[in-house]
């Protein structure tokens, strides 16, 4: 297949670079291997002589911040020598050779998890994470965790508003929800400290079985939160059906959250407490993203470079935008 013009910028950037900057002590060969397509990004699987990595076209801020791909790179470094994440390499902000950002990090080999398999593996691996104390990162810090999830729902349900094929049902659903969540929000908002770092899009696409055990990969939106975020959104239904017709069993559930209070020192009761208050308005969060995202397709709203990547993907977000799914956390949790 020949290269695309896009293609051949890639290789034509990677021989300009200085060899060490991706490790190596020379540049022989270079060989673009495949592109996968994200929601808010184009990542390319190269080969630079024997060595494979991911060349990232940050086509969206995903975490709403100018400076997202410095962030993400600092995060990486930070990681750095801790099993969990890819190695960063190089990034770019200048756009002197592309119209938008680039991340250059450590390609990492293996499947992606199924879901109810590796259980204390992801407890084990999120235990890690938030043990390590994020002095000085530039990234998002949730100052009031549980406040600051209930406003991130509320600017949700806004953005998904603002779309004419907006799903009245769901947004008449989500308000119930919102409003039932007041109560909650008041009385438990002190049990939820922003001490720790959260990868923040915990679902099983974004891990990878590698050989040497298991990593997480796109680290686009890293934050300064309470454990529980990231333990929520594994959790959520809706993290879930982003990536399966699958849900977790209920036996699976609670395994989970045994291994990782125990894994992180955490009392299993408390985690339990904290989680059942947010994991709703998380597993909302990811319903109604998807439903946006939908409605983004069918406005003609997407980004020209996405578009594709998004149309690919319309059976996921279909799977997330139906009105049960939000219905389903009304009726179990209020």
């Amino acid at each position: 297949m020949r290269a695309s013009a896009f293609e051949k910028k890639i290789v034509q950037y990677l021989k300009q670079l200085t060899p060490r900057v991706i490790g190596l002590e020379s540049v022989n060969s270079i060989e673009i291997l495949d592109m996968t397509p994200g929601a808010y990004n184009q990542n390319y699987h190269v080969r630079v002589n024997e060595n494979k990595l991911i060349f990232r076209i940050n086509n969206e801020q995903q975490s709403g911040l100018a400076n997202q791909i410095e962030v993400e790179f600092t995060v990486l470094k930070f990681l750095e020598g801790q099993s969990i994440a890819p190695k960063g390499l190089h990034f770019d902000d200048s756009k002197n050779y592309f119209d938008f950002d680039i991340l250059i990090e450590e390609y990492l080999e293996g499947p992606h998890l199924s879901l109810g398999q590796d259980i204390s593996a992801v407890a084990d691996l999120l235990a890690k994470l938030h043990s390590l104390k994020p002095a000085n990162l530039p990234c998002v810090t949730w100052q009031d965790p549980l406040v600051d999830t209930y406003a991130m729902v509320r600017s949700d349900l806004e953005k998904y508003e603002a779309h004419k094929t907006a799903s009245s049902e769901m947004i008449t659903l989500t308000k119930k929800i919102l409003k039932k969540a007041e109560t909650a929000i008041n009385d438990y908002r002190h049990l939820f400290q922003a001490d720790c770092l959260n990868h923040t899009d915990v679902a099983c696409d974004n891990f990878i079985k590698t050989a040497e055990g298991l990593r997480m990969i796109d680290w686009e939106k890293p934050r300064v939160d309470d454990y529980s975020y990231d333990i929520g959104c594994f959790l959520s239904e809706g993290a879930q059906l982003w990536c399966t017709e699958k849900i977790m069993r209920s036996a699976d559930r609670d395994r989970f959250l045994q291994t990782y209070a125990h894994k992180s020192g955490n009392d299993w009761e408390r985690v339990q407490e904290k989680n059942k208050i947010r994991e709703p308005l998380i597993s909302l969060h990811w319903i109604l993203w998807g439903a946006t995202k939908l409605c983004d397709l069918k406005d003609h709203r997407t980004i020209p470079q996405l578009v594709a990547a998004h149309e690919e993907k319309i059976q996921r977000y279909e799977r997330l935008a139906m009105p049960r799914n939000i219905q389903k956390i009304l009726d179990t949790n209020y």
